[in-house]
């Protein structure tokens, strides 16, 4: 008698991947409608300095999904100040999220609030004393193991941005995240597995920059969730890598940021079973995305 042949990780899930192509392809086509060749006179390094006032629309292809953000910026109380006004919609293989955002940019400083709605098509959930690792996560994977959950997510930031020279530039992103996401299940964007409540993450970055070639920065971060009613704070170490790559004229940004936790080596929380993407062998995430930008309007 043949012996039954196991399902690829994959196929259980082939139809969501399917539908995340075609949302891939519809965002390829936006950004690419106006490919020109690329100026020289745009520094490859222009999203890392504070974008001007104005409204712009935003179009990502993201490995593997798509963003469309519209943002609206005026100043406040000076040039110095800046009010941000920001609508998005991020779909992926895993989940869909939409949010409305607001920030005040007041010098080196940047407050922020969001708010939004996430829809998980591949939500894992675990009962106490399931394994959680990445490999027991392929396997639910090739089971077909998962469901669809939906919730909403309010999130606050400040943001530090300290410009040492022309070619330095010290950035950390601290935010506190409340979820109403059941317990004991994926965080597909961290890359972990953790209960519902606060998700705090703090994003230390050192940003070398240079107008001809773009920013690389060494990345440190700090993450503290809850699981299993206890308090875990982790540690991971990476890098950002942004550019202009010149398939359109100006405004377009190739974004690459890899993380990897060491366990505890760094005195943090061992989680390097747990944590990463699940079809990796290894504790590490990475996010790659194409962005173009389409000015709407500038004030006069």
């Amino acid at each position: 008698m043949m012996s039954p042949t196991r399902k690829s990780p994959f196929s259980s899930a082939a139809p969501v991947f399917r539908g995340s192509l075609r949302v891939l392809g519809v965002a390829l086509f936006l950004s690419l409608m106006g490919v020109r060749p690329a100026a020289a006179d745009q520094a490859r390094d222009w999203i890392i300095a504070a974008q001007p006032s104005g409204t712009d629309v935003f179009v990502d292809v993201v490995l593997p999904g798509a963003q469309l953000t519209a943002e609206h910026r005026v100043p406040i109380y000076g040039f110095s100040n800046q009010l941000t006004l920001r609508g998005n919609a991020l779909y992926t293989a895993a989940f869909y999220e939409s949010q409305a955002d607001v920030e005040l940019r007041i010098l080196a400083l940047t407050l922020g609030g969001t708010f939004g709605y996430h829809a998980s098509m591949r939500n894992m959930e675990f009962e106490a004393g399931d394994r959680i690792d990445r490999h027991a996560r392929r396997m639910r994977t090739v089971d077909g193991d998962f469901s669809r959950v939906g919730y909403e997510y309010a999130e606050g930031r400040a943001t530090l941005s300290l410009p040492i020279n022309d070619y330095v530039v010290f950035n950390a992103i601290n935010s506190m995240r409340h979820e109403g996401r059941p317990m004991r299940s994926v965080d597909w964007r961290n890359g972990v597995v953790r209960d519902d409540g606060l998700l705090f993450r703090s994003d230390i970055m050192l940003f070398l920059k240079h107008k001809d070639w773009g920013g690389f920065a060494p990345l440190f971060q700090i993450m503290s969730f809850d699981l299993d009613d206890e308090r875990h704070t982790q540690f991971n170490y990476g890098f950002m890598l942004v550019t202009r790559p010149g398939i359109q004229r100006a405004n377009d940004l190739l974004f690459l940021q890899v993380l990897l936790h060491p366990g505890s080596s760094l005195g943090g929380y061992d989680n390097s079973d747990v944590y990463g993407l699940d079809v990796l062998f290894s504790p590490v995430t990475f996010l790659l995305a194409y962005r173009t930008m389409i000015p709407v309007w500038r004030p006069e």
